[in-house]
C-alpha cells in the first residue's frame, strides 16, 4: 500500500473514532449537565484541567519520537515505556501534593478529593503511550477507533447512570477514570506489546531533550487554552466556569471532530513532505481545503448556538449560547494553529513551537487578567477572540519563513473562506432574528442550517468560484463520493 493510501486510511479512521467519540461524549455531558448542578460541572471542569496537563506531561513528547522512528526498536520503546511511568507517578505527587491543596484553597471546597481520585489516571493513561505509539506509527487507526469507541461507550453509560441516580461530581470521576481503564486495556488488547525488560538507557539524553520543548509546548498550549477556566473559576467560582464549559462544549465538539484528526494525521504527512523541501508548499494546499471545508461550519454553529444550546442542555443554559457563538467565530486562529504546530514538529523545530506556545499562554493569562474583572464572563471571552485573530497573524510571520513558505499566501487562501463563513454567520443570525424567532428551536435551528449551507455553497461557487476551483477542482473530479473526501492528496503530492 503506497504512503498516500495509508494516509487516506488514517485520515479516515482518525475522523471516523474522533467523530464516534465526540458524539457520545458529547450525549453523555447533554444528559449529565441536566441532572447535576452547574457548581459540579464547574469544579470538574478546572479539576480536569490538571488532569489533561497532567497527561501531556505523561506523554513526554514519545508519541511522536516513536512515530517518527524509520525501524521499530523494541529496547527503545521499553525505556520509553518507564520513563512515562516516572512520569506519571510524578505527576501524581504534584497533583496530590501540591495542586489539591491550593485548588480546595483558592477554588472549592472538595475539589482535593476529587484532583486526588483523578490522578490515578497519569498512572493508566502513562501504561499505554508505547503501544498507542506503535499502532499509529503502524497507521493502525481503526483499531485505535474502535478501542476508543469502546472504552467511551461503556465509561459513559456508567457515568450517565451514576448521574441520574445522584451521585454528583462522583459521576463524572467515575466515568473519566473508568474511560482511562478501559482505554489502556483496549490498547495493550489490540497492540499486542508488553514492556519485558528495562530496555536501554541508549537514546535516554535524545528523549529527555525532545520532551523538554514538545512537552513544554504542549503543557503551554493546554494551559493557554484553558486558561478560561482557571480564571473564570478564581475570580466567579464553579457557576461561572460551569456556564463558559456549557457554552464552549459545542466548539469543543467541533474542534473534536475537525481539528484534531486532521493534526494527528497531518504529522505523519508533513514529516514526509519535509524531507523534500515542499513542507510550506503542503502546508498552504491543505490548508486551503481544510478552512473551505471547517471553517462554515464553526461559523454555521455559531450562528444556529441559541436554538442549539436550548435543546442540547436544557432552558436553564440559555445564557451560555453567547459563549458558543464567540468562541465558534474565532476559530480560523484555532486552525491555523493546529496545523502550524503539526508543521514546525515535523519540521524538528520544537523550540519555536515552545516558544509560540509560551507567547500564547502569556499573552492569554494577561487578556483575561484584565477582562475578567473589567468585563465579565462575555466580555473576557469577547476578548479571547480578538487575542486569537491578532496571535495568528502573528503565528504565520513567524512560522511563515521556517517552514518554507510566504505570510501573504497563507492569508489569501484562508480568506475566502472567512469571508464566505462570515457573510454566512451575518446572514443566517439576521434571519434568525427577524424571521424564525417566533417558531420552535428545533424548527429554527433546521431551517437556519438549510439556508446557511445553501448560502455558503453559493457564494463559494459564484464569487470565488477561481479559488475553490484551483483548490478543489481536480480533488473534487476525481473523488466524486463524499465519503472519501480527503485533503491527503494536496498534502502528500
Amino acid at each position: 500500500m503506497s504512503f498516500a493510501q495509508k494516509f487516506r486510511r488514517s485520515v479516515a479512521w482518525s475522523a471516523v473514532g474522533s467523530a464516534g467519540n465526540n458524539v457520545i461524549s458529547f450525549l453523555v455531558f447533554a444528559l449529565v449537565v441536566r441532572a447535576v448542578e452547574p457548581s459540579v460541572i464547574g469544579v470538574m471542569a478546572v479539576a480536569l484541567v490538571f488532569v489533561d496537563m497532567g497527561k501531556s506531561f505523561v506523554s513526554a513528547g514519545v508519541p511522536d519520537l516513536i512515530v517518527r522512528q524509520k525501524v521499530w526498536n523494541d529496547s527503545y520503546a521499553m525505556m520509553c515505556f518507564w520513563l512515562n511511568l516516572a512520569a506519571a507517578g510524578l505527576s501524581v505527587l504534584l497533583m496530590v501534593r501540591v495542586i489539591g491543596p491550593l485548588a480546595e484553597i483558592y477554588f472549592a471546597p472538595g475539589t482535593m478529593i476529587v484532583l486526588a481520585a483523578l490522578s490515578s489516571c497519569f498512572i493508566l493513561d502513562g501504561l499505554r503511550v508505547v503501544p498507542e505509539s506503535r499502532l499509529r506509527r503502524a497507521f493502525d487507526y481503526k483499531s485505535l477507533a474502535w478501542r476508543g469507541l469502546s472504552a467511551n461507550l461503556l465509561s459513559g453509560v456508567l457515568g450517565v447512570s451514576l448521574a441520574l441516580t445522584g451521585w454528583g461530581i462522583w459521576a463524572l470521576v467515575a466515568q473519566r477514570i473508568s474511560s482511562s481503564l478501559l482505554t489502556t486495556v483496549f490498547t495493550f488488547m489490540v497492540a499486542r506489546w508488553f514492556p519485558t525488560t528495562w530496555g536501554t538507557l541508549e537514546g535516554l539524553l535524545g528523549v529527555v531533550g525532545h520532551a523538554v520543548g514538545l512537552v513544554g509546548a504542549e503543557l503551554l498550549k493546554l494551559l493557554s487554552d484553558r486558561l478560561p477556566d482557571l480564571m473564570l473559576g478564581l475570580f466567579l467560582g464553579p457557576v461561572g466556569v460551569a456556564v463558559y464549559r456549557v457554552g464552549a462544549r459545542g466548539f469543543d465538539a467541533l474542534v473534536q471532530l475537525t481539528v484534531t484528526p486532521v493534526r494527528s494525521a497531518s504529522l505523519s504527512a508533513y514529516a514526509q513532505q519535509a524531507h523534500s523541501g515542499r513542507l510550506g508548499d503542503s502546508v498552504i494546499k491543505s490548508l486551503a481545503v481544510i478552512a473551505m471545508l471547517t471553517f462554515p461550519l464553526f461559523f454555521g454553529a455559531a450562528s444556529v448556538a441559541p436554538s442549539f444550546v436550548v435543546l442540547a442542555f436544557g432552558e436553564q443554559w440559555r445564557s451560555s449560547a453567547v459563549i458558543m457563538q464567540i468562541l465558534c467565530a474565532a476559530s480560523p486562529p484555532v486552525l491555523l494553529g493546529a496545523m502550524l504546530q503539526s508543521a514546525l514538529s515535523a519540521n524538528h523545530d520544537t523550540k519555536l513551537v515552545f516558544s509560540l506556545s509560551a507567547v500564547s499562554a502569556a499573552t492569554t493569562f494577561v487578556t483575561l487578567l484584565v477582562a475578567v474583572p473589567l468585563f465579565g464572563l462575555v466580555g473576557a471571552t469577547a476578548a479571547l477572540a480578538i487575542r486569537a485573530y491578532l496571535g495568528m497573524m502573528f503565528n504565520i510571520a513567524v512560522t511563515g519563513p521556517v517552514v518554507g513558505m510566504r505570510p501573504w499566501p497563507v492569508v489569501t487562501v484562508l480568506l475566502p473562506a472567512l469571508a464566505g463563513s462570515a457573510v454566512m454567520l451575518t446572514s443566517v443570525t439576521a434571519l434568525d432574528r427577524f424571521a424564525l424567532s417566533s417558531y420552535p428551536e428545533i424548527v429554527a435551528l433546521g431551517a437556519s442550517v438549510l439556508f446557511g449551507a445553501t448560502l455558503y455553497l453559493l457564494i463559494m461557487t459564484t464569487i470565488f468560484r477561481e479559488h475553490t476551483m484551483q483548490f478543489m477542482g481536480e480533488w473534487i473530479r476525481r473523488t466524486p463520493k463524499l465519503s472519501k473526501l480527503t485533503f491527503a492528496r494536496h498534502v502528500a503530492r
